[in-house]
């Protein structure tokens, strides 16, 4: 399996919060360093969302890639859950979905059994 990297498009970044969000005042500094942040998070993950969708992946399944491509040896679905950012995922209905797009290949472990 190999996995590349695209350069998002991300256009003119706007460095100012109080125009962005159209607000003119915090109430202090660490009020506006945490809407940034929020609003940051959220820009994020829409560009992520983005670059994606056209590849035709959730951020579950590209996590589950993530996974797989920085292991050093295969991993049955108890271990790439244990190593999900988002423990809730159903890694096996995941990693189905990824083997009938063909990007993973599922193989009986000799070690299970």
């Amino acid at each position: 399996m190999q996995i590349v990297v695209k350069d998002l498009a991300f256009g003119r970044i706007n460095m100012s919060i109080e125009k962005d969000i159209q607000q003119q005042t915090f109430r202090n500094s660490y009020q506006k360093a945490t809407v940034n942040i929020i609003f940051s998070a959220n820009w994020l993950t829409e560009q992520i969302k983005i670059f994606l969708d056209e590849e035709h992946i959730t951020p579950q399944q590209y996590n589950i890639l993530r996974i797989l491509r920085g292991s050093m040896k295969p991993l049955s679905t108890l271990q790439i859950r244990e190593r999900m950012l988002d423990k809730m995922s159903d890694t096996s209905r995941i990693v189905d979905r990824l083997v009938l797009k063909e990007l993973v290949e599922k193989k009986l472990s000799t070690a299970d059994k």
